[in-house]
């Protein structure tokens, strides 16, 4: 028995004087490796490390039992709103890519996932950055007389201010940082009771259902301008699908405007028809006038059958052409006139006059910021320098003035010149896209005839 132990004993001190030896010589390998090399043995090890916790909630939470840590429905009625928390709920929004890992969120900075639903692909926006939560939430403490990081769902509700009915005169008064209501009239208010869709009761209009709306407004317009002024209208934005605590889900509606860039120029001659086609149903279509008083690239995106949806509607005003004409403020049948300002380098020095918007029935001002930001050579977007309409061919430049025209809407001379060479421009645009047209069907019989 004692020689069995002894026997165990030297078989286990022969063993770890094997396992020290290959530490050791492991060791002194690692010491000799190239730098780039030991990157990739600790990258690889912190990858398997990831997928070795696949299973836990700290890195990989289950969809439906952890979706409250992205959507924090708990702080409603400080919130958006609460129509589709059921989908999250019952795992029917399944999210895609690096929106899988809640871990990643810290990187979405933009706080931006893509998903999918049973009807297609959506995106769920949280509409703001974390920051800017903490900053509303902490001021509505305070404003409660309690301190920062406080209960926001429970010190919301009794703010003074959340008692008092919505008027014009109120909204513009404590909303004067939100564009949306840089001109509010009561048929807009009328609109947006008209069309909400997050109501705790269909047929009644609750505290709680007031709280939704002054809190979106504090955070971003853009829930409510999408519900307000909905794509079965007609409006050129993504289906409003419903919001579930701080998130909204929304149709997806393609890439970024920005990838198509550097495509050929009989796309981007269809994409910049789509782009005035909006500048003009904005602002013309509607008894209500909606003006884009920034843009970007990225606040587009395009499908796959070349539709053009705007995505980013943060920065938008909304002006109601039927109270500007009952008002009759001095001059409001004269068109306003868009002032082309003189942008140092790669700087964004666009203005927007909201008093002589507000007074007017008509503005060229959509039609000035799109030839302006994106479609002409005075765009100053380090990315995008020379416009979507880049490049113009010869040819085409010749036949049809589009440069030309496509300046003069960017900076007329004499001002009163921009709507005369927008409505040539937009002619010119959809005869290229006609003739494109043309061309792309004429070849597709010659392929199948081959064929």
């Amino acid at each position: 028995m004692n020689d069995n132990k002894c026997g165990l004993y030297e078989d286990l001190k022969l063993l770890f004087e094997q396992l020290k030896f290959t530490v050791s010589k492991c060791s002194w390998k690692l010491k000799l490796t190239p730098r780039r090399k030991k990157h990739c043995i600790a990258f690889s090890m912190v990858l398997f490390f990831i997928l070795c916790l696949h299973h836990t909630s700290w890195i990989f939470p289950d969809p439906v039992s952890n979706y409250e840590g992205l959507v924090e429905s708990s702080k409603c009625p400080a919130c958006y709103g609460s129509r589709v928390c059921g989908l999250f709920h019952y795992g029917q929004i399944t999210m895609n890519g690096p929106s899988k890992f809640r871990v990643l969120d810290y990187y979405n900075v933009k706080n931006v996932h893509f998903a999918k639903l049973k009807q297609g692909d959506v995106v769920v926006k949280k509409m703001a950055l974390d920051s800017q939560f903490v900053d509303v939430d902490n001021g509505i403490c305070l404003d409660a007389g309690e301190s920062e990081g406080c209960d926001v769902a429970h010190a919301f509700p009794v703010l003074p201010f959340n008692t008092k009915p919505l008027t014009p005169s109120t909204l513009k008064i404590k909303n004067q940082k939100n564009i949306f209501f840089s001109c509010p009239t009561q048929r807009l208010i009328d609109k947006i009771w008209t069309n909400f869709q997050e109501y705790d009761q269909r047929d009644k209009l609750t505290m709680s259902d007031k709280l939704k709306v002054l809190y979106t407004l504090k955070i971003n317009p853009e829930p409510l301008i999408l519900q307000t002024f909905p794509k079965s209208e007609g409006w050129p934005f993504p289906e409003y699908i419903g919001a579930c605590g701080r998130t909204v889900v929304l149709e997806h509606c393609g890439e970024e405007l920005g990838a198509f860039y550097q495509a050929e120029f009989s796309v981007r001659v269809m994409l910049a028809y789509e782009l005035m086609m909006i500048a003009e149903t904005l602002t013309s279509k509607f008894d209500f006038a909606l003006y884009l008083t920034d843009l970007e690239f990225s606040d587009f995106a395009v499908d796959f059958t070349g539709k053009v949806t705007i995505v980013d509607l943060e920065r938008i005003t909304v002006v109601d052409k039927l109270d500007v004409k009952a008002r009759a403020p001095e001059g409001w049948k004269n068109l306003h006139q868009a002032k082309f300002e003189i942008c140092v380098k790669n700087k964004n020095c666009m203005e927007f006059d909201t008093e002589a918007v507000c007074s007017h029935e008509w503005s060229d001002h959509n039609y000035y910021i799109m030839c302006r930001r994106i479609l002409s050579q005075y765009s100053n977007n380090p990315k995008y320098p020379r416009g979507l309409l880049h490049s113009i061919p010869l040819q085409v430049s010749s036949a049809w003035d589009l440069e030309y025209h496509l300046n003069m809407c960017a900076n007329p001379r004499p001002p009163a010149n921009r709507l005369n060479s927008k409505a040539k421009l937009v002619q010119a645009l959809k005869s290229l896209k006609e003739e494109f047209k043309k061309r792309e069907d004429l070849f597709k019989d010659l392929v199948r005839k081959r064929l």
